[in-house]
């Protein structure tokens, strides 16, 4: 018979054993959890496609924080679509021409805010502009019709609309106005839904409509997010960025001509529309706005600053706090605000168009 084992050497052994358990135990945690792979879920949601990317040392406590704030995008979706009959917007644009409409504390927020956008850009965002959006069909790449344009255009203006928060109800000073929340209804949306996540243990996550982005926390191993800033014309060398921002806690969203457009007749007709002339923006291909304020902010500015155009929309940047920008002109010129120099890395000076 064999020597019988010490109780010392018993105990090591159970020691080790104890060891490998935990180490294992450690390790399948990690898997399990999303320390190392974020959790993504995509959804068709607000005319684009959306993502969410998150981190978190619980994998139920992520999946769920996600979920929600999935299903909030969707919710705020279903108030601010356009072209939905069902939404509030449409039920808006109906009726508050004849008389006022109750609304939504989520639809009073994103309207005040608009309005407040609208004053302190000069009009350069407006959301009346819903009036003109019909008249254009770039799918179909449809054109308005003079009379149609001069009959609509009166009908923008943000001053025309009345709001009362007392009572949460919006009504128009013109039968025929209409609201539309395409330049800032995905930047509400990130925000809202970043609130989710920031409650429900995430430690880091990322929320992007692709135009429209909002990042929170750090990436593992890494003290920010890389994103790409989209090259704004088709590269022969096949590239799709013209730069890469890393960042953390920020907001950035990107307006280009490339989004939703046809040529005719070699010139270009995008769906950036100047809400003084009803015809797309001229004077940019594309705008990026960094900004700490929020998602909703950042969707509001690329858009207002593309109407401005250069040097108007940079002077904008530089006289706002919190903002930082990029405006690429029609001649492919490439303008960075001077908080953003040498901080965008591989970013061109010019670009081909």
């Amino acid at each position: 018979m064999g020597e019988k084992m010490k109780p010392r050497r018993v105990f090591e052994i159970i020691a080790l054993i104890a060891i490998v358990i935990l180490v294992s135990w450690v390790w399948i945690a990690k898997e399990i959890a999303y320390i190392n792979d974020p959790y993504v879920k995509e959804d068709a949601l607000l005319d684009t496609y959306v993502t969410i990317k998150a981190y978190g040392e619980s994998k139920n406590d992520v999946e769920r924080a996600v979920n929600k704030a999935m299903a909030e995008i969707e919710r705020i979706d279903g108030l601010m679509n356009f072209y939905s009959e069902n939404s509030e917007i449409s039920k808006i644009n109906r009726g508050a021409g004849e008389k006022p409409v109750k609304i939504t504390n989520d639809t009073m927020k994103t309207i005040s805010l608009s309005v407040a956008y609208a004053k302190k850009t000069d009009g350069a965002f407006d959301p009346t502009i819903g009036a003109i959006i019909p008249l254009w069909d770039f799918g179909k790449e449809k054109m308005p019709t003079t009379p149609k344009m001069k009959k609509n255009l009166p009908l923008v203006g943000y001053h025309l609309i009345k709001l009362d928060k007392k009572a949460n109800t919006i009504a128009f000073l013109k039968d025929g106005m209409k609201i539309d929340f395409g330049g800032v209804a995905k930047g509400y949306a990130i925000d809202k839904a970043m609130e989710i996540l920031k409650r429900g243990g995430i430690t880091g996550a990322l929320i992007t409509t692709g135009s429209t982005t909002r990042v929170f926390g750090h990436k593992p191993k890494a003290d920010t997010w890389k994103i790409g800033i989209q090259y704004p014309r088709s590269h022969k060398s096949g590239e799709n960025t013209m730069g890469i921002i890393s960042t953390t806690d920020k907001s950035i969203s990107t307006s280009g001509d490339y989004q939703q457009y046809f040529i005719k007749d070699k010139v270009r007709y995008h769906h950036i529309l100047d809400p003084k002339t009803g015809m797309p923006a001229q004077g940019c291909i594309s705008v990026t706005i960094i900004t700490d304020m929020g998602a909703t902010e950042a969707d509001i500015l690329s858009t207002a600053i593309f109407v401005m155009g250069y040097p108007r929309g940079m002077d904008f940047i530089k006289q706002n706090n919190g903002i930082e920008g990029i405006i690429v002109t029609s001649d492919g010129a490439v303008h960075v605000s001077p908080g953003l120099k040498d901080k965008v890395e591989d970013l061109k000076a010019r670009i081909e168009v």
